[in-house]
């Protein structure tokens, strides 16, 4: 059992307040809300990582497992040696963990490489694995899907649904709670509201419940302006005496029948639409390579003999299993790697930009203010209302990117990317951390992008909003066209 009591956590400002549940009996819970609205501190403080500032915990008979959707791993440490590391007899126990590498399509991979030369997908499974490891019989789960491809959500979506225990999962990922969860959690305005069913469920309930409070609302203010008017035809009685009682009446009953309960216009908190600006034609030339080759270790290719190009508008969807080489691909395109053979060309005057899944690049110690000045080179004044329109308000501008939380940092990305003009785009996971709310609208603004686009995402909901016309994958150490339709 787990039970949350008016549980209220406030840092500069109030995060959520009054939170109240229980969870038992296997319950499978979905956790919503905007970037930075205490999502992850509400999981932080149901292990005692934080304390609340009013309200309790109880935990009766539970093991808790907690996977962060941030994690680091030691600097030089070998895969094998954190995998022995997870049983406390590597002679004896180490099936335990072929078991969870099997179930996790991991049972592969080199015990002799370090991890910091892994995919992110990889580190990813690492860390699922030293979580299953434990047996938890209550699982508190932040973003789990970020970092696994396709075969991977889908293996977790099974895992999910078969674990018998309570399950509060933070993800963004709509395809995925539609799949594993039974009631939503959403936090809002401060408060925690709570949706029966998975997250179409939640959608139909949402849209009903900003009606009723509309019409809620409506109700309140026209009962508060009667009153009101009552307060001021009760001033106008001649006789004081009668004048006095009327209006404290009229006042006991505005208070009792209005402000004691008042409520507010419910506005939903969203980033702005907005575009992406670009062009390129049809017939031009984005990038092309000639017998593109690399690899790691000489012995052992990623890429070989590899032709590929991008003209025009093309909207590709890069997919396939991770560590096959995506990010390698791109970090070749763009010139991060250079190519062993071959070579990379990119076709004349072409603008373009590129949105990275790993964090670690931003420079974490600028501010807000800092870091979008400095890569927009828009005038100051005009900085305040771009950054609002992504939900930057004044106070934010000077906060370090450190503080944000990662799906803050992503929406600031994209603001930045809202104030340049680009022929080429080259996303790599660029949904992950995301709320939902800034989800949809960043697949309007990609949507009506006019340029060409790359795209590697394991988000089958925000694939199949954007207009992908063309898919890949890497095989055989080739980069080939599947000429399949898109199955999501």
């Amino acid at each position: 059992m787990l039970k949350l009591e008016k549980v209220t956590k406030q840092y500069l400002d109030i995060l959520f307040e009054d939170v109240s549940f229980l969870l038992g009996n296997n319950e499978k819970v979905g956790l919503v809300g905007l970037n930075g609205c205490g999502k992850t501190t509400m999981l932080r403080i149901i292990t005692e990582e934080e304390k609340p500032d009013q309200g309790k915990v109880e935990i009766v008979n539970e093991t808790i497992g907690y996977l962060q959707q941030e994690f680091e791993f030691e600097k030089d440490k070998l895969v094998g040696e954190f995998l022995e590391e997870l049983v406390d007899d590597p002679y004896s126990e180490m099936y335990k963990v072929k078991i969870i590498l099997t179930k996790l399509n991991l049972i592969e991979i080199d015990e002799f490489q370090y991890i910091r030369n892994l995919s992110e997908g990889q580190k990813m499974k690492l860390k699922l694995t030293e979580l299953l490891i434990k047996e938890p019989t209550i699982l508190l789960l932040d973003e789990p899907t970020n970092h696994l491809d396709i075969d991977g959500i889908l293996w977790f979506e099974q895992f999910i649904n078969e674990f018998i225990g309570i399950c509060i999962i933070i993800s963004h990922d709509r395809e995925f709670l539609n799949n594993t969860v039974d009631r939503i959690f959403e936090i809002d305005e401060k408060s925690l509201y709570i949706f029966e069913g998975n997250y179409d469920d939640y959608l139909i309930g949402k849209k009903k419940f900003i009606k009723d409070r509309a019409q809620q609302f409506s109700f309140q203010e026209r009962k508060r302006r009667r009153l009101e008017n009552l307060i001021n035809n009760a001033r106008k009685i001649s006789n004081g005496k009668q004048r006095g009682k009327a209006i404290k009446a009229a006042k006991t009953r505005l208070k009792r029948e209005v402000l004691s309960k008042e409520i507010n216009d419910y506005e939903e908190r969203k980033v702005r639409k907005f575009g992406i600006a670009g062009f390129v034609h049809n017939s031009k030339k984005v990038i092309e390579t000639c017998k593109l080759g690399f690899g790691y270790q000489s012995h052992k290719k990623i890429i070989q003999n590899t032709d590929f190009s991008i003209f025009g508008k093309e909207r590709i969807w890069f997919y396939g299993r991770n560590g096959i080489g995506k990010t390698t691909f791109i970090n070749l395109l763009r010139g991060e790697l250079s190519p062993q053979t071959g070579i990379v060309s990119w076709g004349e005057n072409i603008s373009w930009t590129y949105f990275s899944q790993d964090q670690s690049h931003l420079g974490m110690e600028a501010t807000v203010e800092e870091y979008f000045l400095k890569n927009t080179g828009i005038p100051y004044d005009k900085s305040f209302g771009a950054l609002e329109r992504f939900l930057f308000p004044k106070e934010f501008r000077n906060y370090k990117l450190k503080v944000l939380s990662p799906g803050q940092r992503a929406r600031l990305s994209f603001c930045i990317f809202s104030q340049h003009k680009y022929d080429f785009l080259i996303l790599d996971e660029p949904t992950n951390h995301l709320d939902i709310q800034t989800k949809e609208v960043i697949e309007q603004a990609l949507s009506n992008f006019d340029g060409a686009m790359l795209l590697i995402s394991h988000d089958r909901y925000f694939v199949s909003s954007i207009g992908i016309n063309r898919t890949i994958t890497l095989e055989n150490r080739k980069i080939i066209d599947t000429g399949e339709d898109l199955i999501l």
